[in-house]
């Protein structure tokens, strides 16, 4: 079964520290309960890596840059 961290959405290996949390999924006819698990990194989640498709967000524009020749 792969493990994904609910913050993050990344895999969790199976010795990594987590915590699982139940939810209820639904009832079944015979009145028990169907759970739901799902599990949280407890040692913080890692920063998501950009994919190679992607430009890195480089920040908003600076007008006092200047562009090319129009620089003072």
């Amino acid at each position: 079964m792969i493990k994904l961290c609910e913050r993050c959405y990344a895999p969790i290996d199976d010795d990594e520290n987590v915590v699982s949390l139940a939810h209820i999924d639904h009832a079944l006819p015979g009145g028990d309960i169907a759970w739901l698990h799902t599990y949280v990194h407890t040692s913080g989640c890692q920063e998501p890596r950009v994919p190679p498709h992607q430009r890195p967000d480089t920040g908003s524009w600076d007008p006092s840059r200047g562009i090319g020749s129009q620089r003072p």
